[in-house]
């Protein structure tokens, strides 16, 4: 009976350092897959926060483009609009200027322009005074007014309207048509305006 006591607790006493072991093995085992699971956990939450940013900045960047694009578009139409703008603005200002060389005060206009013509071209016996076709009417008031031998001829680049001299022998051109004026003002408006009267 001693015997089977002794093999009784030796035994138990290796059951008891089993589960001894097993316990220690088991509470290892629950640290080891604790931490591997928070470390699991971690990157989970690291990675879902990298693919957030990631999603954010790419939504961000959409975004930007997106204004950037509608503002280059509303950018256009502002400033297509402002050219059609001053189009307008032009053509109601040759209209008016049209309608201006019908009216009686024309006449002193054109010999305002004969005067200082004749002042640039002083000396000069070859001057040509170009006028719109229909001004040739007003021939014999622009050569008094001149005061020295002149031809007046009519001119197919004069639209307005004015008078455009002309020396051959200096090679001098005096231009004092409404047309060269206009032109300076829409120069000055694309220069200052940025914007090509085409």
């Amino acid at each position: 009976m001693h015997k089977s006591f002794k093999s009784s607790n030796f035994l138990n006493a290796i059951d008891k350092y089993a589960k001894k072991r097993r316990k220690k093995i088991t509470d290892e085992l629950e640290k080891i897959e604790e931490r591997e699971l928070k470390k699991a956990e971690t990157e989970i939450v690291e990675d879902v926060n990298t693919m957030i940013q990631r999603e954010l900045m790419a939504m961000k960047n959409k975004i930007l483009i997106e204004v950037s694009h509608k503002e280059i578009e509303e950018r256009k139409k502002v400033s297509i609009r402002r050219r059609d703008m001053i189009k307008e603005m032009f053509f109601e200002c040759k209209e008016k200027l049209l309608g201006y060389t019908k009216s009686e005060k024309y006449l002193g206009s054109l010999k305002e322009y004969a005067e200082k013509i004749a002042k640039v071209l002083d000396g000069f016996d070859d001057v040509k005074l170009f006028v719109k076709k229909d001004d040739l009417k007003y021939e014999e008031e622009i050569k008094k007014v001149f005061g020295k031998k002149c031809e007046v001829i009519s001119a197919e680049d004069i639209e307005i309207g004015g008078i455009k001299g002309f020396s051959e022998t200096r090679g001098l051109i005096a231009d004092e048509t409404l047309d060269a004026k206009l032109k300076e003002q829409k120069d000055w408006a694309a220069e200052n305006f940025g914007v090509l009267l085409v």
